[in-house]
């Protein structure tokens, strides 16, 4: 059974195209919906850092009250590994750069794999030494998997930034609820600031939990 027009509605925050100077999504009302995914996926590589905020109004034509946040979600990946220097689990955030100087930040170290998140677009090689910033060296097993994975991730001030770091291809994920936002406000959007140029990405917005179920479903475009 598919799941649109039963357990979501879909929005496009922007089309496809160079975000270069920056900008705020298109709003979306979530009187008929209890949550709110706002979704950028990045193309070519940005060339600025681009602090990713959220903002709240009472109506689908203004939304510019900051709103409150703490979770996203980053691109993230498994790489296993062995011949480790040292049995201790590398540290949540350190950097694992191999001797290709493909490099990512860690989420988990599970011992014998890692989980990593911030991953820049060098591949990582088959046998290449892999240096942790901690001072932990192993040696990489196979070639990296499971990209399609999304991290959570804590924003610091109600915002985050997509940075350099974060090259070309990458998926950012922002929840909102209806709950987080402050009557009378039921209006929601994402500004991005600027990315530099080129920096082609879109963003949508998948909206859930909905107040009841219809084909076609509600708008969350008028309120």
């Amino acid at each position: 059974m598919e799941g649109y027009g039963k357990k979501y509605h879909l929005d496009v925050g922007w089309s496809p195209i160079d975000k270069n100077g920056g900008g705020q999504s298109n709003i979306v009302c979530l009187k008929n919906y209890e949550m709110a995914e706002f979704w950028i996926i990045t193309g070519a590589a940005v060339t600025a850092s681009a602090a990713v905020t959220m903002f709240q109004g009472p109506t689908i034509t203004t939304a510019a009250t900051a709103l409150a946040f703490s979770r996203y979600f980053d691109s993230g990946c498994r790489l296993k590994y062995d011949g480790e220097s040292s049995g201790v689990a590398a540290a949540a955030g350190e950097t694992a750069i191999g001797t290709s100087t493909a490099s990512g930040y860690v989420y988990e170290d599970l011992g014998n794999e890692v989980i990593l998140y911030g991953r820049d677009e060098t591949a990582y090689v088959d046998n290449e030494v892999l240096t942790f910033s901690g001072g932990k060296t192993a040696v990489v097993n196979g070639t990296l998997f499971a990209e399609d994975i999304m991290i959570p991730r804590v924003a610091t001030a109600n915002t985050f930034n997509i940075t350099l770091v974060h090259d070309a291809n990458r998926r950012f994920m922002v929840p909102i609820s209806a709950s987080m936002l402050t009557a009378p406000n039921d209006c929601v959007a994402l500004t991005i600031g600027d990315p530099g140029t080129p920096s082609l990405m879109t963003c949508f917005v998948i909206l859930t939990e909905c107040r009841y179920a219809n084909m076609p479903m509600p708008t969350a475009i008028y309120n």
